[in-house]
């Protein structure tokens, strides 16, 4: 990009793309789903609710979604997050999906049509460096007006249930969440933009994005420390300044991209003893979608998830999983 490039939050809106382009998602309800796109990605994904929630009748705080294009190049994005929960964080559940949600649309909807009309040339430090000076912000900005809906939407239940004579207020409550309210909704999140020249990894708190390598390295994105993720504790939307804490790893594709890509919440990864079991399971993962498909792992792997909580964390676990189906 040089003296005639474009500003990513501006030109989001001109973008012809996703209209453009047909593509599979995952499914809101369903327990787990796959897809294998024209363009090479299989894609994976699955989240249980963990073994200590389903003994306490407590409900999975986690969510993921994915977008798969269909076409010859190969464009995919994933999205994980995982809600605190607990009695101060009582609508994580909502804010876990809500964020999913928003960035999904995020990148799929806004960042991809910059890409693919061609605005960035080819100055992959100009494009980075706006990508990490727009992204935290615009993210967090749609996550808390995404959750500031949903406030108001109970708030005008509540309202309703609450008229004496039956009716509705005239004026709904839209006064803005302050801090308190936010957490409520506290997540983390986790995202991905695959690309053919490159990728975007997102990643606001704890969980894991992992890569592998044709040559079985299995790889994580070398995202700055985060020092405040000790111990139980960790970085989340609903903090004050919460796209501070957002990091993001740039990653041109100079040679041969990835052969996989995985997104989980951390209640996998606390499952197995160190990160090198936690990394021979995703290798594992990546073999079974090359050698049965991905719509016979997505069958089983809900079992797997199930198992690896019950004799692991105990936590919620969701993973999505992109495989390169036509890597030889």
């Amino acid at each position: 990009m040089t003296g005639n490039q474009k500003d990513v939050g501006k030109h989001r809106r001109s973008a012809p793309f996703p209209d453009k382009i047909p593509a599979q998602e995952s499914c809101d309800e369903n327990e787990s789903c796959s897809a294998t796109g024209t363009c090479g990605w299989g894609v994976v994904s699955a989240t249980v609710c963990g073994a200590i929630h389903e003994r306490s009748d407590a409900q999975n705080q986690d969510a993921l979604k994915w977008w798969l294009a269909e076409g010859e190049r190969p464009l995919a994005v994933l999205c994980v997050a995982d809600g605190h929960g607990g009695s101060e964080y009582k609508h994580s559940r909502e804010g876990a999906r809500r964020a999913v949600k928003e960035a999904k649309k995020l990148l799929a909807e806004e960042i991809l049509p910059w890409i693919l009309d061609d605005s960035t040339g080819s100055d992959w430090t100009q494009f980075d460096r706006q990508i990490r000076h727009w992204v935290p912000k615009h993210l967090v900005d749609r996550w808390r007006k995404s959750i500031q809906e949903h406030a108001e939407e109970s708030r005008t239940s509540k309202d309703e249930t609450s008229c004496s004579d039956g009716e509705a207020k005239d004026q709904p409550n839209t006064t803005p969440l302050d801090s308190a309210d936010e957490q409520l909704y506290g997540t983390t999140l986790l995202a991905a933009l695959l690309a053919p020249e490159f990728h975007i990894y997102i990643q606001l708190g704890d969980g894991d994005v992992l890569t592998g390598t044709a040559e079985g390295e299995v790889v994580r994105p070398p995202f700055p420390a985060d020092s405040h993720l000790l111990a139980n504790y960790t970085t989340s939307l609903c903090l004050k300044e919460a796209w501070r804490f957002v990091r993001i790893h740039f990653q041109p594709i100079v040679e041969k991209p990835p052969v996989f890509v995985m997104l989980a919440t951390d209640g996998y990864a606390n499952s197995f003893a160190d990160d090198e079991d936690f990394n021979e399971v995703a290798l594992d993962l990546y073999n079974a979608i090359r050698r049965e498909g991905p719509e016979a792992v997505a069958s089983q792997l809900p079992d797997w998830l199930k198992a690896t909580s019950e004799g692991g964390s105990g936590d919620d676990i969701s993973v999505v999983i992109a495989a390169n189906m036509s890597q030889t």
